[in-house]
Formats: structure tokens, sequence, C-alpha cells
């Protein structure tokens, strides 16, 4: 027997190294595996949170175009409705041209507003045109105007008549049969421009010389009512 041994090199590893690595691989492993999970679990909770966050922009985003498509729906309606108002005024003042250039042809002039106001004996108002008249303080009614002019310089004669509550003529020292008091007077600014004249009335110096209840006002042209208002004393 030789008792030199001889010595072999081997590669192979022993089999108690082979289990003393095993553990530690499979450790290994599992700590990547749960690293792993960790990171996906992350991941989708970033994506989700993400997504939540896109729904509720995007649901902020529907609002706003449905407030913008309301507030738009709303003013295309205000200008369709501007729109029919501009149609009708320009129809309307396209009437009231026609009308005045007939007029022209006819009357010196159109009155467009008959107001009274209660006055003093000097024909100065103590109350305003067109407000109710207390009966207690009535002395004059007077009578006012607002109209257009046709012919300026040309002078205009008037007949004013006064209803009393029961329907009849107010009749003073001066008037006609017909119960009317003439008033004339010069056209000074024509058309478009307001003239404003007072005219006669009615009345006595003494407070309270009015009854309470309803009046009329008539203004007459040539045989033709130009102009009425009735108006309450109370």
């Amino acid at each position: 027997m030789n008792n030199d041994a001889e010595i072999m090199e081997t590669s192979e590893v022993p089999e108690h190294k082979k289990r003393r690595k095993l553990p530690v691989f499979l450790g290994m492993l599992a700590a990547l595996l749960a690293l792993a999970l960790a990171a996906s679990w992350v991941w989708i909770h970033h994506i989700s949170n993400n997504n939540d966050a896109a729904n509720m922009g995007l649901k902020n985003a529907n609002g706003q175009v449905s407030s913008l498509q309301s507030r738009i729906s709303n003013l295309n309606l205000q200008l369709d409705t501007t729109t029919q108002a501009l149609k009708k005024e320009r129809i309307s003042n396209e009437v009231l041209a026609k009308e005045n250039d007939s007029l022209r042809t006819l009357f010196p002039i159109y009155i467009k507003k008959l107001e009274v106001a209660n006055a003093d004996g000097s024909g100065k108002p103590i109350s305003q045109y067109g407000r109710d008249i207390v009966a207690a303080t009535s002395m004059y009614l007077l009578p006012q105007i607002t109209y257009y002019g046709f012919k300026p310089g040309e002078m205009v004669e008037l007949q004013v008549k006064l209803y009393n509550p029961n329907g009849n003529l107010v009749l003073g020292s001066e008037s006609p049969k017909d119960g009317s008091c003439s008033y004339t007077f010069t056209i000074n600014t024509v058309y478009p421009s307001d003239n404003v004249v007072g005219l006669k009335g009615w009345g006595g110096s003494d407070k309270g010389h009015f009854p309470a209840g309803t009046y009329r006002y008539e203004i007459w042209y040539n045989d033709m009512c130009f102009k009425a208002v009735t108006f309450k004393l109370k």
C-alpha cells in the first residue's frame, strides 16, 4: 500500500455547506419579493390616487363647462330679448316718424303729455304736476302740456275744458257756451325737441275750492280733442 496520499483538487462543495447557503438564498429571495410587493403596492396606490385626482379634476372641469354653458345660454337669451326689444323700438320709432310726417301736414303741434297741478292765485304751482291733489288745499287747477312743435313761430290757439266728478263742464265767468277756455301761445323749438307750456286753469283764491273726486281735463284744437287726462282730488 502506498502511504503517499495523492491530493486531488475538486470543485465540488461539501453537502453541509450547500445546506447552509440555501436558507440564505431563500431569505434574500423572500426579501426581494417583499420589496417588489411593497413597491408594487406603492405604485398601485400612487396610480389610484392619481386616478382619483384625475376623476375629481374631470368632474370639476365638467361642472365648470356646465356652468359656462348655462351662462352662455342665459346671455344668448338676454341677447335675443334685447334684440327683440330694439327691433320693437325701431319699428315704433319708424311708425312714430311716419305719424309725425302726417301730423306735420295737418296740425301745428302734437301733444305728448297733459298734467295738472294745484296752483295759487299767482299761478305758481303748490303741488307737483301729475300728482294727486289734496281737495282741502285746492285753489286753481292748472293744466300743463308737453308737446312737439312742427311749425316754429306759428301761433296756436287751444281750447281747455274741465269736467267735475259729476261729468259736468266747469264754467268760468268768461267761458263760452261750450265751457271752454281759450289759450294762445307761440311754438318755440320744433320736433324732436320737447316744448312745455302751462295753460289757463279754473279755480279760486280760497283753499278747498274744489271738492274731492275725479276730474277730467281736455285740450281741443279746431273742434278736435288733442289730449285728455283724468286726475284725483283726495
